[in-house]
């Protein structure tokens, strides 16, 4: 081989070399799925207090119901009816708790949103969408494929 070619193919490859890899290679998708799952146990246990505040405050009101029309008690049902408020306001800082826990997901981000439509919540719409813009930005960060999801719906054909 002569020196003309083996400095071509020497050339060649040092431009391969410091050609700049395309984004889509840069991507490691396996760190980015590691730091995605760091959020859903947070995210869990979050859920899980929002699901019991929330099964607590369906519990009361049947109660209250029973008492006053089938026990006839106005009492206990009054009872209730207090103890039925205070799992209402749980339930609704347990709400506004899950919206504050970094979102593991897109369907999390979802959640977030649907939650945040009650007015009631102690929390302001102005906090909701700065979380959900840092969520968005962290999802968007980390990738965990290499290819850009296509939008649904919309077909190759023209």
């Amino acid at each position: 081989m002569s020196a003309a070619v083996k400095t071509k193919a020497l050339a060649a490859f040092v431009q391969q070399c410091l050609d700049p890899l395309p984004d889509a290679v840069l991507i490691d998708t396996h760190h980015n799925q590691l730091m995605r799952q760091a959020r859903r146990l947070p995210w869990r246990k979050a859920d899980a207090v929002t699901s019991l505040t929330g099964a607590e405050t369906d519990y009361w009101y049947p109660k209250s119901l029973h008492a006053m029309y089938v026990l006839e008690d106005e009492d206990r049902s009054s009872a209730y009816s207090d103890k039925r408020m205070l799992s209402v306001d749980r339930n609704r800082q347990a709400v506004a708790d899950q919206i504050r826990v970094p979102a593991p997901d897109l369907l999390a981000i979802q959640w977030k949103r649907e939650a945040a439509k009650d007015p009631s919540l102690p929390i302001g719409a102005d906090e909701v969408a700065k979380l959900i813009a840092a969520d968005e930005a962290f999802l968007a960060a980390h990738p965990i494929t290499k290819q850009p999801r296509r939008k649904r719906g919309l077909s190759d054909h023209h």
